[in-house]
């Protein structure tokens, strides 16, 4: 049967498009080979112009259904905010969708405060949620940052224990938004166990660590970074020391004065300076003086920066020869100090400028006095 359709197929049908094909066919063996590159070449984009198609497709197949998901949840959730009962019904919520569900119950938390943010949380361990959060923060990277964002709105220490484990995660986002899951939940307890494990937690950069110290607030970031600062051998806890700006300057004052006594490096210096301008103990005027005129600029900027704070009135003596500092910014720092000074007089502050012969100090005084008038 098959050799009689071959032979009853005509030519033009048979014949002529392999002849065609055997015409254009190149018979140099380089040549082959760069077509059947080029052929290949073609399939391979092709194939991939197909692959993003059905990715872009599966995409917004996939947007839509979460667009559904949230329409369905979101008047739930404002319910919810709203009155300390669970409303009722509650939509239906597949395991697969619970991702979702935890997701959408952080971006609204976000957007509350106050007593909403609490019925939130009381609607999310109604629901059972909280142990899916849970059970989040053993599997992959961004499972633990959302399970870890939702025990943060939670603050409750009862999920302390979970938590604490991530802390020395090798991930240093996993282990900083842990950090601050713990602060949340008790920032004193938090900073006993986040300052001794900066010391060796060289990933932690020290923006991220000063946030954190704001977060959880003076009182406690203290003690713990005192003790970390002494009670460590490591070198590498001298990285810790400009956090101090963020503790309680009275409990700082000791490590502070101490450091400009044995005269330490100048970056230890800046951060026992600005301590002791938060503070603005007038016992330390001398220790001030003596530290405006040290050799690095930075340190001549703090100790004047935290004269200025406890200035008096004959000041303007000890001010005066620093317009003609070297620094541009202790000559615009001593200029704001003189024409603030207590008690001073426009009159006063024309005979003080008469006085100065550095040109760029005269500059500095005048600006200031002009932005006093204002």
């Amino acid at each position: 049967m098959l050799s009689d359709l071959t032979i009853s197929c005509p030519a033009w049908l048979c014949e002529a498009p392999r002849n065609a094909v055997l015409a254009i066919w190149p018979e140099d063996g380089m040549l082959q080979l760069a077509l059947y590159c080029a052929l290949g070449l073609g399939a391979l984009t092709l194939l991939v112009m197909i692959q993003v198609m059905l990715l872009g497709e599966v995409a917004r197949r996939r947007a839509s259904r979460r667009q559904l998901f949230n329409d369905q949840w979101r008047p739930f959730f404002a319910l919810c905010s709203l009155g300390d009962e669970l409303p009722k019904p509650v939509p239906a919520l597949p395991r697969s969708r619970q991702l979702w569900f935890l997701l959408q119950w952080n971006k609204t938390q976000l957007q509350l405060r106050g007593a909403a943010r609490e019925r939130m949380n009381r609607a999310l361990i109604a629901l059972g949620m909280d142990r899916h959060a849970l059970a989040l923060l053993g599997g992959r990277v961004r499972g633990k940052l959302i399970g870890l964002t939702c025990l943060r709105h939670l603050a409750d220490q009862g999920y302390w224990d979970a938590v604490q484990p991530l802390l020395m995660n090798r991930n240093v986002v996993v282990s900083l938004s842990a950090a601050q899951t713990l602060i949340a939940m008790d920032a004193a307890r938090a900073m006993q166990l986040i300052l001794p494990a900066a010391v060796t937690r060289l990933d932690w950069a020290l923006p991220r660590l000063a946030n954190l110290c704001q977060q959880s607030g003076e009182q406690a970031v203290t003690l713990p970074l005192l003790i970390a600062l002494a009670g460590s051998e490591d070198p590498r806890r001298e990285r810790l020391i400009p956090l101090l700006v963020h503790g309680d300057p009275r409990h700082a004052a000791p490590w502070a004065r101490a450091r400009l006594e044995e005269d330490a490096a100048p970056e230890q210096l800046q951060v026992a300076l600005r301590c002791l301008c938060e503070l603005g103990d007038p016992r330390d005027r001398v220790r001030l003086q003596r530290a405006v005129q040290h050799n690095d600029s930075n340190v001549r900027l703090a100790a004047l920066q935290a004269l200025h704070k406890q200035a008096r009135n004959e000041d303007s003596e000890f001010f005066l020869p620093l317009l003609a500092d070297s620094s541009w910014w202790v000559r615009q720092a001593a200029a704001d100090s003189l024409a603030t000074l207590p008690g001073v007089t426009p009159e006063r502050l024309q005979e003080l400028l008469a006085n100065v012969e550095d040109r760029y100090g005269q500059d500095a005084l005048r600006r200031a006095i002009a932005e006093v008038r204002r």
